[in-house]
């Protein structure tokens, strides 16, 4: 009896693991422990960018509501999925905190995410729960984010990328011109641009190719076989991440090895250098 009595407290102890499911707060917390990043949503006057502070008296230009963890179960596991590339203490070298914040209008315009000097903040639109777009959001937002603080550590690269734009390109003027660009008209692969989003400034066009190295790389393998200049910025894109710290080099090698990014990456030599001086500081967003 007492044989059939342990056996049936196992099988009930392992039903009981099969239906736990995990909850918000303690996924925040487990992927917090692992990554050495608070991961929190609420109040976002706790977390607001000071970049977009109003000066001079005048309001500020990036409107977040609030939301909760619990609402935001798609969006931490699009966080999880997207944590789960980099190298083990790379993503906390840059920021020390993910904040989820609902909705957030940027001058007036839907953006789907911003950073600051040490934090990555992502939307999480509630009613779109049971989408998919939250959980992508997420996902691409974190590399799309992040990538900025790489872009902005990789001036040689950040030179060389803006010799590879076509000569009558310009940058957007602004966050809500960037945001608001008629999406219809599709990606331009053959000058280097992976979405229209992209060719509104050099940043945004970086953080293009890290959602796609990151989320879809091989989309941009195929791309990069394809277009001389699409191979030639992924060659810088894998620079920059190959270079910014020296203690991650080979993880982020092994990486593009494995995805088969390096092995279409083309260096771009001795281009042509016409500097586009981008004096509005356009601050990049994901691209929803």
């Amino acid at each position: 009896m007492k044989n059939k009595a342990f056996v049936l407290f196992s099988f009930l102890l392992f039903l009981n693991s099969c239906f736990y499911q995990e909850s918000e707060t303690e996924q925040s917390n487990r992927l917090a422990k692992t990554y050495q990043l608070d991961i929190r949503a609420g109040d976002t006057r706790l977390f607001f960018p000071e970049q977009f502070l109003g000066v001079g008296g005048n309001p500020p230009t990036l409107e977040m509501q609030s939301t909760s963890l619990k609402d935001s179960s798609e969006s931490l596991d699009g966080i999880e999925t997207a944590l789960e590339v980099y190298p083990k203490g790379f993503v906390s070298k840059f920021i020390n905190a993910i904040y989820i914040s609902g909705p957030m209008l940027m001058e007036g315009a839907e953006a789907g995410g911003t950073y600051s000097r040490n934090s990555i903040i992502l939307s999480n639109i509630s009613d779109k729960n049971g989408t998919n777009f939250n959980y992508e959001n997420s996902l691409r937002g974190v590399h799309h984010e992040l990538s900025s603080l790489i872009y902005l550590r990789s001036p040689f690269v950040n030179i060389a990328w803006q010799g590879l734009l076509p000569e009558s390109w310009s940058p957007a003027s602004s966050n809500y011109e960037a945001l608001t660009q008629d999406r219809n008209m599709g990606p331009d692969y053959k000058n280097g641009f992976l979405s229209t989003y992209g060719k509104t400034n050099i940043e945004n066009d970086f953080n293009i190719y890290a959602e796609f190295a990151f989320a879809e790389p091989e989309k941009l393998r195929g791309l990069a076989a394809k277009y001389p200049t699409i191979a030639k910025k992924l060659s810088l894109f894998i620079t920059a991440y190959t270079q910014v710290f020296p203690e991650y080099q080979q993880g982020f090698e092994e990486y593009f090895t494995r995805t088969g990014l390096s092995d279409v990456a083309v260096e771009p030599g001795n281009v042509e250098m016409t500097i586009h001086l981008d004096v509005s500081r356009v601050m990049p967003q994901t691209n929803r």
